[in-house]
């Protein structure tokens, strides 16, 4: 694990890097908390933004070399899919689980029915303690009774900002939402 962390280390600058940490420790505690696999946490969390930084027409080659169509959500802002190619590169160089694979996928826009592993990759990105913003310690100690409360409220709040800046809003997080609200 320690190579991992050292890899992403070089790979990252020291902000994101100092990021994926504040996720890493979620996410582990999360983790112990909802009988997930620590390990498989640790490796999801460590790589969730390992292509944060790549360019626009990599990330869209990345798309186009899978055959995954590219919604008009990343066509507008490429980076958006970082988490898209941060999975493929986590499957291609480290070999990591479909779990894994999924849980760096999702994390930017969540989805429908997510397993508990995505749900806590997506929710310790939402809530690391370097992110601020209003409500968020609502979430987290919601996080820690309730985790699809604590994602619906995490939805939610991003669907909020975004709307509010008028954003388009990427169909998964719709349909997460949705989803959530249904099982609610």
């Amino acid at each position: 694990m320690n190579d991992l962390r050292t890899k992403v280390r070089n790979h990252l600058k020291p902000s994101r890097y100092n990021h994926t940490l504040g996720v890493c420790k979620l996410a582990i505690h999360l983790a112990k908390l909802y009988d997930v696999n620590e390990k498989d946490a640790e490796i999801a969390s460590l790589l969730h933004d390992y292509c944060k930084y790549e360019s626009d027409e990599a990330i869209l080659e990345t798309y186009r070399r899978m055959g995954k169509p590219i919604c008009d959500v990343i066509k507008n802002h490429p980076n958006l899919g970082h988490g898209y190619m941060s999975a493929i590169i986590a499957k291609e160089q480290f070999n990591v689980s479909d779990d894994i694979f999924h849980a760096i996928m999702n994390h930017t826009f969540g989805r429908a029915h997510m397993s508990m592993l995505e749900k806590i990759i997506y929710l310790s990105d939402a809530l690391e303690e370097g992110r601020s913003y209003e409500g968020i310690e609502i979430i987290r100690e919601l996080a820690l009774k309730d985790i699809n409360k604590a994602l619906l409220m995490a939805c939610q709040n991003t669907l909020i900002f975004e709307l509010k800046r008028g954003n388009m809003i990427h169909v998964q997080t719709i349909l997460m939402h949705n989803a959530l609200v249904e099982e609610k």
